[in-house]
């Protein structure tokens, strides 16, 4: 038994050494949005609400369908109409029973009972309407699911690529202090320059220090948060080195955005509830035989019957349950109308207001390219004045604090394009990535 053990065990072992390394690999945005829609727990939770409208499906549809059903039951009674009766259907009935003083007898009935519906007044059809638009909905409620998780998974993939970035250029910044710093010193004991302009550099490089700390805890933290949204836990997931660029969409209309389609669907449901409702006013027919045999151990004999006949049931009043019945459905119905209204004039909104991200993203670019050119050259010319001893330190810190600053608004700028272009495909409904660039998980998408 100890080698199965220690094989067990390893075994065990390599499982959780693929797990986590496979949370420690490095990660694409095409990889990572493959693997939203299988591990993520919304994900997860949109299929089994699927699987659980199919149930109510199947529920709806069994409605239309004969019922079989199988009884048994056994008495001993000297009750004499009991016994009568039980007499007769065994077949075992005699002229000289006193029915006075009937003896007691045993009964065991066997049944088969068939039950066909006929007509229900609109009712069975209603309900079965009504499940196969709520299957429907929440197929249109995973996919908004989907296009939801794909638009996070791509601003959480952008925003750690925009923090392992600052952390670049603070590091970038620390090393310039540093340089600057020596040459400060060297000047410093040459006499060019006083003590107060070497502590100011002192000074800036210890901010610029804590500055980096603060960066890379952003990256972790960003990193952390994908790998939560990727379902791993306690993992930070690094992203690859590649220059993810999201493409504008072509469509330009949010109308046939899942969640629209969800609403149309739940809105036909709720009109079929009206109608199964209204058939409470309407009678039902139902066919139904049985088949019954019926044996006695008192009187040793036994025998078979059937029976077949029509069902027909109508409310003539039912306290106004049914009326009652029929208004919360059509509340209900219009409560259905008025959230797909509003969902409309919400999804609008969102396309115009991603629209205008995108453009403000684009022209935030622009003048921070030319923020970034101008930056540098003033450090250039700073720094060379600074070495020259014609420059100050204090503007020296000025212009590296500049430069480091309108590198990080173009990389600010640059991550919230593409972050906007991703808000503007969600919201026309598209999936990040376009379809011809990826496999067939986002072919479903668009």
């Amino acid at each position: 038994m100890l080698p199965v053990s220690r094989t067990f065990l390893a075994l065990l072992c390599g499982l959780a050494l693929m797990d986590r390394a496979s949370a420690q690999e490095t990660w694409t945005l095409r990889a990572a949005l493959d693997h939203v829609l299988e591990s993520n727990p919304d994900a997860r939770i949109a299929q089994a609400r699927i699987q659980s409208s199919q149930s109510r499906l199947d529920q709806a549809q069994s409605t239309w369908w004969p019922q079989l059903q199988f009884q048994s039951g056994y008495l001993y009674t000297d009750n004499p109409v009991t016994v009568f009766g039980a007499t007769l259907n065994q077949r075992s009935f005699s002229p000289s029973l006193d029915f006075n003083d009937v003896p007691a007898t045993d009964n065991l009935n066997l049944r088969g009972l068939l039950t066909v519906p006929v007509y229900s007044g609109g009712r069975n059809s209603s309900a079965r309407n009504a499940a196969r638009a709520e299957y429907s909905a929440s197929k249109m409620d995973a996919e908004s699911v989907r296009l939801a998780l794909g638009f996070a998974v791509t601003r959480a993939f952008l925003t750690v690529e925009k923090a392992g970035q600052f952390v670049q250029i603070t590091e970038a910044t620390v090393r310039s202090y540093q340089t600057n710093l020596s040459i400060a010193k060297v000047r410093f004991d040459e006499g060019t320059i006083l003590k107060p302009d070497v502590l100011d550099l002192e000074v800036r490089l210890s901010e610029s220090t804590e500055e980096l700390l603060r960066a890379r805890n952003a990256r972790e933290l960003a990193g952390r948060a994908l790998g939560t949204l990727l379902g791993f836990e306690n993992e930070i997931v690094r992203v690859a080195d590649e220059s993810v660029e999201i493409e504008s969409p072509t469509k330009q209309s949010a109308m046939d955005r899942p969640e629209l389609v969800s609403a149309e669907l739940r809105k036909q449901s709720a009109e079929a509830e009206v109608t199964s409702a209204r058939s409470g006013y309407l009678p039902s027919l139902n066919g139904f035989g049985a088949v019954d045999y019926d044996y006695g151990w008192e009187n040793n004999n036994g025998g078979a019957s059937y029976t077949v006949g029509l069902m027909l049931n109508w409310n003539l009043w039912d306290g106004k349950l049914t009326r009652g019945k029929v208004g919360e459905a059509g509340a209900r119905l219009d409560e259905a109308e008025e959230q797909q209204r509003k969902l409309r004039l919400e999804l609008s909104f969102e396309v115009h207001q991603a629209r205008l991200a995108v453009k403000e993203a684009e022209e935030r670019i622009t003048v921070a390219r030319k923020t970034v050119e101008f930056a540098n050259e003033s450090v250039v010319l700073t720094r060379a004045r600074f070495e020259e001893g014609l420059a100050l330190a204090s503007q020296l810190i000025d212009s590296e604090t500049a430069a480091a600053r309108a590198e990080i608004r173009l990389i600010t700028s640059l991550t919230d394009q593409q972050i906007a272009k991703a808000a503007l495909r969600k919201a026309v409904g598209l999936w990040p990535l376009p379809k011809n660039k990826t496999a067939s998980t986002e072919n479903r998408h668009e």
